[in-house]
């Protein structure tokens, strides 16, 4: 557990084993949250965008599930004409 102290400005510095573990850079940002009478600080990535990226990575694929569902609805529609 490390401590740090608070500056007359409210500044604190993170100490360095944390900030490489964190992967913390000077001029980056981080996210301040109140947990339950806790500070929680956690890294905002550069790119949140780029970070979250594929992170749906798997067998199933969007674009197959809508021209599967629009195959169904014409389907459907082609069905209820020709009665």
């Amino acid at each position: 557990m490390s401590v740090a102290h608070l500056s007359p400005k409210g500044q604190i510095l993170v100490p360095k084993h944390l900030r490489r573990k964190l992967g913390l850079k000077p001029g980056g940002k981080v996210h301040l949250a109140e947990e339950e009478g806790r500070l929680v600080l956690t890294p905002v990535p550069p790119d949140p965008i780029a970070i979250a990226t594929g992170f749906l990575k798997g067998k199933y694929s969007l674009t197959r599930d809508l021209l599967r569902e629009h195959r169904e609805e014409a389907r459907r529609e082609r069905k209820t004409r020709s009665r």
